[in-house]
């Protein structure tokens, strides 16, 4: 009775959520966007179970809306976390699962998805391209790709893995061979396929590959003329996305072969509102316990699409395409993972009716209230595990214009959004390398001071240090469109 007791209160104490949760969606979608920042800072000093999803946040908010070279730091310590829990396995985590069944998944340690983890280095390749340290750029890149491109041979292995480790770690508190019973291939599929019929109108990146990564990636190793490994990214780009966009610029590439001299370009890469979000679900499902078959509740996450802010764009006169969709990808791995959040919910469902059973089974006063507490606690616990990442886009467009015409103009929705001149002036990457140097002196000098990163933050942007482009190089120009807020960071240039 003492050790029902111990696991009633422990999977209380596991279960509780991060209190950052609500403050950082909310600042983040009210586009206060220096607050958020400072929120991620404060949410990052705890070494929580959300550290990574905090840290990874910060990384992707900094990329997008105060520089890509300043979100380098972050970045790089998120994906040096992310790598660990990659190798020990995203799906499953030993030492928690034990709270996990008798709280929920939220005692575990958030462990991010292999789509964020390519865009951590995607976004690094970036971030080191608009300094010119083009020997990181690459690495970064070829890290990215190769990354989703494992990830279909990852979820394989790992989905059986997670499912025989939860059962497992089940039968060292109760043996049953229920357990294997209720989470079978047929059970699971049919949960799928009765609960989230809305899930296979979203998960259409069968391989998980993000077309965005390969497309970037090639444009930028074109720019650096290495024309075949350019050739082959476009090409795998190309390849998913089928986009006639990506076909004309394997015909600028074929055009510069041989060339020292050619028509200079700039690429203009758009992030687009609000990426897809869980909500929770909650489904009374049919189990085989030991007392027959029981209706048990569920707590599960949904997935509810992303949010456009414009439904169309146009650079100048030319129309934008839409080259990926990054909710589509999310709902893709979300597809993935299901199998083995299912799992888990059984199982923890199955251990809580088990030990509320065998509470009442006592009889007499004192089983009763130890009953109807444990069956009061359990429900308390009973949440689906709903975290996910809340800075990514919605999709991601994309258009290219000769260095000939004297601006880029964005348009969305016919709505001039942001004017960018493109000039002679051609000395903006120092700046960026100047203010990175301020910035990396600032955090060794006075880590806690994060005001003070925000002041250089603005201060960068305010001496109009991403205001032009350079008519003599090919340049890539990223935007950050969400809600009313209109960002942009030059990626390659000078």
């Amino acid at each position: 009775m003492k050790n029902f007791i111990f696991f009633v209160l422990i999977g209380l104490f596991l279960s509780a959520c991060s209190p950052y949760s609500t403050q950082i969606k909310r600042e983040y979608d009210t586009q206060h966007y220096t607050q958020t920042y400072k929120t991620l800072q404060k949410a990052t000093k705890d070494k929580s179970n959300d550290w990574l999803l905090w840290k990874m946040q910060s990384g992707f908010l900094t990329f997008s809306y105060f520089g890509a070279h300043f979100s380098i730091n972050d970045l790089e310590n998120a994906e040096t976390q992310f790598k660990v829990y990659e190798s020990k396995g995203l799906l499953s985590n030993i030492g928690a699962n034990v709270g996990a069944t008798l709280s929920n998944d939220m005692a575990m340690p958030y462990r991010g998805m292999i789509f964020e983890g390519a865009l951590l280095n995607f976004y690094k390749a970036l971030a080191f391209s608009s300094l010119g340290d083009n020997t990181q750029a690459r690495i970064e890149f070829n890290r990215a790709n190769d990354r989703q491109r494992r990830a279909k041979d990852y979820y394989a292995k790992e989905i059986k893995k997670a499912h025989d480790k939860v059962v497992e770690e089940a039968n060292k508190k109760t043996q049953s061979t229920l357990y294997e019973t209720n989470t079978r291939d047929s059970e699971i599929d049919s949960i799928l396929k009765t609960r989230y019929t809305n899930l296979e109108q979203f998960a259409v990146y069968r391989d998980m590959i993000n077309p965005l990564i390969p497309y970037v990636s090639g444009v930028y190793f074109m720019i650096e003329r290495d024309f075949a490994k350019s050739t082959d990214l476009l090409k795998e780009s190309y390849g998913i996305s089928k986009i006639p966009f990506v076909a004309k610029d394997m015909q600028i590439l074929e055009s510069r072969k041989g060339k020292r001299d050619y028509q200079k370009f700039t690429w203009i890469i758009i992030e687009d509102g609000t990426l897809a979000r869980k909500e929770g679900l909650i489904i009374s499902q049919p189990l085989v316990t030991g007392s027959g078959i029981n209706a048990i509740n569920l707590a599960l996450p949904n997935f509810v699409n992303g949010k456009p802010t414009y439904s169309d764009y146009r650079i100048n006169t030319t129309n934008a395409e839409i080259l990926s969709n990054t909710s589509n990808l999310f709902a893709s791995e979300f597809e993935k993972q299901l199998p083995s959040i299912i799992t888990r919910a059984i199982v923890g469902a199955m251990l809580k009716f088990g030990i509320t059973e065998t509470i009442n089974a006592v009889g007499g006063d004192y089983g009763a209230i130890i009953g109807l507490a444990s069956t009061l606690a359990f429900s308390a616990t009973t949440a689906a595990d709903l975290r996910s990442s809340l800075i990514l886009p919605n999709s991601v467009w994309i258009a290219r214009i000769p260095n000939a015409e004297s601006s880029v103009k964005i348009y969305g929705n016919n709505e001039k959004l942001l004017e960018i001149p493109i000039t002679k002036e051609c000395n903006a990457k120092l700046a960026r390398m100047a203010s990175k140097n301020e910035l990396d002196s600032l955090i060794k000098a006075k880590p806690k001071d994060i005001s003070a990163r925000i002041k250089l933050f603005k201060q960068y942007y305010e001496n109009g240090n991403e205001d032009r482009l350079c008519v003599l190089t090919d340049n890539i120009m990223y935007v950050r469109v969400h809600r009313g807020t209109i960002a942009h960071t030059i990626i390659k240039g000078d």
